[in-house]
C-alpha cells in the first residue's frame, strides 16, 4: 500500500493554473526528490500533499483515506513539512521551537516527558543544533534558520517527511549531511521522504526517484538515469546540458553546455 497518494490534482490561483491533473504515488523507506524550474509547481504541491493548500480537483490519500478527513492533529501526526518561510520575529529559543514538534503527541499546553525531550535532544543534534539550543531565533543566521526547522520536523517523527528546499541556505558541509541523514532515516525508519532540490546532481545521488515538474505537470518520474536525460532537463528548464557517469558514484552527473 503506497503511504500517500495524490491523484488527479489540480489547483490554480485565481486564473492561472498551478497543478494540472498531476498524479504520484509515494513509498515508504524512500527518498522522492521533486525537480523543476521556478514556478513548476514544486512548492505549491508539497503544501496540498499535507493539506496546507485544497485542490480544485482530485484527491490526496494516505493509505486509502482522504486527505481532508483527517483531523488537524491526526494529520500532523502522518505528515511533517518544512516549508521555505515562517515568522522570523516570534521571541523564542531554537529549543522552544524544535520542541514543538512535539505538539501533535503531547498537546499543546502539557509538559513533554523524558523521552520527548530525548527526542528533541535528538534532533538539535542531528542538525548540529546543540550549543545553539538557548539562542534567540531572532539570532539566527539563515541556515542556521533552516536547521532549525528540519530540527523540527524531524521531532514530529512523522512517518512521511515533505522538505521544500532543505539545503537552502546552508554550505556544502551541511547541505551533505542533512541529505545523507534523510537519506538514511528513510532507509532505517521507512519514512516517506519528498523533498525539491535545485541541484540535479545532488538529487541524482540522494533520490531513489526523481520527479520533474514542468508547467505544473509531471513530465518524467522514475530513476535518477530515467530522469536526467539530457533531452528531459532541455525541455524542462530550457539548457543543453551533457550527462555523464558520476566518478565515484556512478550516479548521472549533469553537466550544463554553455560559454562562459
Amino acid at each position: 500500500m503506497n503511504p500517500l497518494t495524490a491523484r488527479e490534482l489540480s489547483l490554480a490561483y485565481g486564473s492561472q493554473p498551478i497543478l494540472k491533473q498531476l498524479s504520484l504515488e509515494l513509498r515508504s523507506g524512500e527518498v522522492l526528490v521533486l525537480l523543476g524550474p521556478n514556478g513548476a509547481g514544486k512548492t505549491t504541491l508539497l503544501r496540498t500533499l499535507c493539506g496546507q493548500l485544497q485542490p480544485d480537483a482530485g484527491v490526496v490519500l494516505i493509505g486509502q483515506q482522504e486527505l481532508r478527513n483527517f483531523s488537524t492533529r491526526a494529520l500532523a501526526k502522518n505528515i511533517a513539512l518544512m516549508p521555505q518561510q515562517e515568522n522570523r520575529e516570534a521571541h523564542l529559543t531554537v529549543l522552544d521551537v524544535v520542541s514543538l514538534g512535539r505538539t501533535p503527541h503531547v498537546g499543546w499546553w502539557m509538559p513533554l516527558s523524558q523521552k520527548d525531550r530525548e527526542i528533541v535532544m535528538q534532533s538539535l543534534e542531528a542538525t548540529g543544533l546543540s550549543e545553539l539550543a538557548d539562542r534567540r531565533i531572532t539570532e539566527l543566521s539563515g541556515g542556521e534558520w533552516r536547521r532549525m526547522i528540519l530540527a523540527r520536523a524531524l521531532t514530529q517523527m512523522a512517518p512521511i517527511l515533505l522538505l521544500d528546499e532543505p539545503t537552502a541556505g546552508l554550505d556544502l558541509k551541511y547541505q551533505l549531511e542533512v541529505l545523507s541523514r534523510v537519506k538514511r532515516m528513510s532507509r532505517q525508519c521507512k519514512l516517506t521522504v519528498v523533498l525539491t532540490l535545485h541541484d540535479l546532481n545532488q538529487a541524482s545521488i540522494f533520490g531513489d526517484r526523481l520527479a520533474m515538474l514542468c508547467s505544473g505537470e509531471i513530465l518524467v518520474v522514475g530513476s535518477p538515469r530515467e530522469v536526467l536525460q539530457p533531452k528531459l532537463i532541455e525541455q524542462a528548464f530550457g539548457v543543453p546540458v551533457s550527462v555523464m557517469d558520476h566518478p565515484i558514484h556512478g550516479t548521472p552527473f549533469v553537466v550544463p553546455r554553455y560559454e562562459a
